[in-house]
């Protein structure tokens, strides 16, 4: 946590030379500690399994299947979930990781990582933001106007856009506003508070849909070429929990 906030610091600074230099040995210093405090936890003599992910995967996957997969790697077995930025993964290279959840899984063999969730995207609204919007909602994108749209602001890691989805669908001949946030869970938030239509990824949205407080004005599932993955890390292939929770997020993306 410590290491975020620092980096989120240093990203709103302009730093000289020496800045920088004293920025990366105060970072050095809280990986360090972050390591350390985690092996520590990890020789208090119970079984671990430490899986690596944003807070938003962490959320809206993890969560929800997380009885599913304490039975599956065994009662017995401490699970611990460890959240980070992706710009910040590689703080967590020494970590003591088992199992980490990226979208650029290259550096893997192949053997060491699974798709967890096939990118496949349709729009979302709250049911106050649809009655509002349903004539136009209804008709081809082409003609769609006088509303907003919600998008995220971070680095994009190659997930799929507004763009990408009017690619395909049409791109509205008027100009829609946009807005947008860094967090998918905030984003859908506001999307669920009536502020926008926003990109749902299956497979993160369900809760909100059977919920009812997210519907999908579009019966449209557009399939993009960005999955999320389920890697080893090279802690992770000496242990067999680990190996158990690659093989269950294996099955879990098949049914």
């Amino acid at each position: 946590m410590a290491t975020r906030l620092f980096m989120r610091q240093k990203r709103s600074l302009s730093l000289t030379d020496e800045g920088e230099r004293f920025y990366r040995a105060v970072l050095s210093s809280l990986e360090s500690l972050q390591s350390s405090a985690m092996s520590v936890a990890h020789s208090s003599g119970q079984d671990h399994l430490t899986l690596a992910c944003t807070h938003e995967i962490s959320h809206l996957l993890l969560m929800p299947q997380f009885d599913a997969l304490q039975e599956a790697v065994g009662e017995k077995t401490r699970i611990r979930v460890m959240t980070f930025e992706y710009d910040a993964l590689d703080s967590i290279s020494h970590a003591p990781v088992d199992v980490l959840f990226t979208y650029e899984p290259a550096a893997a063999r192949v053997e060491d990582r699974v798709v967890v969730l096939d990118e496949v995207v349709t729009p979302v609204c709250s049911p106050a933001f649809l009655a509002r919007h349903r004539e136009t909602l209804e008709r081809p994108p082409t003609e769609w106007s006088g509303f907003n749209l919600l998008e995220l602001t971070r680095p994009n890691l190659g997930w799929a856009t507004w763009d990408h989805w009017f690619a395909r669908m049409g791109k509205p001949e008027a100009t829609l506003a946009t807005s947008g946030t860094g967090n998918y869970d905030y984003l859908l938030e506001a999307a669920a508070a009536g502020r926008g239509l926003a990109l749902g990824w299956r497979g993160l949205i369900e809760r909100y849909l059977e919920a009812g407080t997210l519907v999908t004005p579009v019966n449209e599932d557009i399939a993009f070429d960005a999955p999320l993955y389920a890697v080893l890390t090279r802690q992770g292939r000496e242990r067999i929990a680990a190996q158990t929770c690659l093989k269950f997020f294996e099955t879990s993306a098949k049914s």
